[in-house]
């Protein structure tokens, strides 16, 4: 693949691992080297196995390739899709073998001595690597929703501290994995609950919008909803400030950023945007903003924040934090 850095994908057969090898298709630094999945998995054709849910279609050259079992990979980049419980076991072994590995679970998050990063936000917490112990290193990205809550809340800490933010995600289904929820519980429902996801969305929003060791001081309160949407996490959000702020002066600044780097923040104005079923391609790598609006009271903005949870939510970020750790260190 020329000069291209060859990468692995861990749990390649689930619809996180599919949208990393589609993403990774046309990356101009990166390729699609190895994959990897289940011990059931481990040893037959990727195509005859995977059973490939994408706008894309999958790659040949990824077709062609037997699956190896998760230890089995030499690739020193990884991307992990694996499910929390498994990577917990599994990253380490990797990390200690001298591999880099991105992961998209939630198993190493919140660890001391791992980043959690959205590189266009606290790439300085990189800092925390020297810390690892392995031979290799380990990264994390953020949940999906956390990711379009986190994205969407940082530049406005130029504007003063927060006080609370209010929070409320409607999330895909397609967040739930294949094959997910159950359509008797979806269709036509919303679900206010998702196991685990509040304190996820209020821990690593705190982590991300702090410092690398002193998490952002600051009250948030969630509630999660799963709806019939097939792609897309949509966030509504109230920000209250310690001094007042208007809408105007948070429009300025998500116009800063979206100017700044348009493949990171989209700003609607239109007052029904933005939409997941509108706004977004296959291979969206924006955070949409919209429907920014003054609060009852002068120190309290609100905002929806809504992104490709796939994308940006999961494989991208992991992409994302992998084009961060060899752009700082390289391969």
């Amino acid at each position: 693949m020329n000069n291209k850095i060859p990468v692995a994908i861990l749990g390649a057969t689930g619809p996180v691992g599919q949208k990393a090898i589609t993403l990774l298709a046309s990356h101009p630094l990166f390729y699609v080297a190895e994959v990897a999945a289940s011990e059931g998995s481990a040893g037959q054709t990727y195509g005859e196995r995977v059973q490939w849910r994408n706008e894309i279609p999958l790659p040949e050259n990824v077709a062609k390739m037997t699956i190896k079992p998760l230890l089995g990979v030499t690739s020193k980049f990884i991307i992990s899709a694996l499910p929390t419980e498994i990577a917990l076991t599994t990253e380490p072994e990797l990390a200690k073998k001298g591999h880099i590995v991105c992961s998209n679970a939630a198993a190493f998050r919140m660890h001391a001595e791992v980043p959690l990063l959205i590189p266009e936000v606290n790439l300085s917490h990189l800092s925390l690597l020297s810390k690892q112990n392995w031979t290799g290193k380990i990264l994390t990205n953020p949940n999906c929703s956390t990711v379009f809550l986190a994205g969407a809340l940082a530049p406005l800490l130029a504007l003063g501290s927060f006080e609370h933010i209010n929070v409320v995600t409607l999330q895909a289904i397609s967040g739930a994995g294949y094959p997910g929820v159950p359509s008797f519980d979806i269709l036509g429902n919303i679900i206010p609950h998702i196991g685990g996801e509040e304190d996820k969305i209020r821990l690593e929003t705190k982590r991300i919008l702090g410092t690398a060791e002193n998490p952002l001081q600051c009250g948030i309160t969630v509630h999660v909803h799963r709806v019939p949407v097939l792609h897309g996490h949509t966030v509504a959000a109230h920000v209250h400030f310690s001094k007042p702020v208007t809408a105007d002066d948070v429009t300025q600044c998500f116009n800063v950023i979206a100017e700044k780097d348009p493949n990171f923040i989209k700003l609607h104005t239109a007052h029904d945007r933005p939409q997941p079923l509108r706004d977004l391609d296959p291979h969206d790598m924006r955070i949409h903003v919209g429907r920014i609006k003054q609060g009852d009271s002068p120190n309290t903005i609100g905002f929806i924040s809504m992104g490709h949870n796939l994308v940006r939510g999961a494989a991208g970020a992991a992409i994302a934090v992998l084009d961060a750790y060899v752009a700082k260190f390289g391969a």
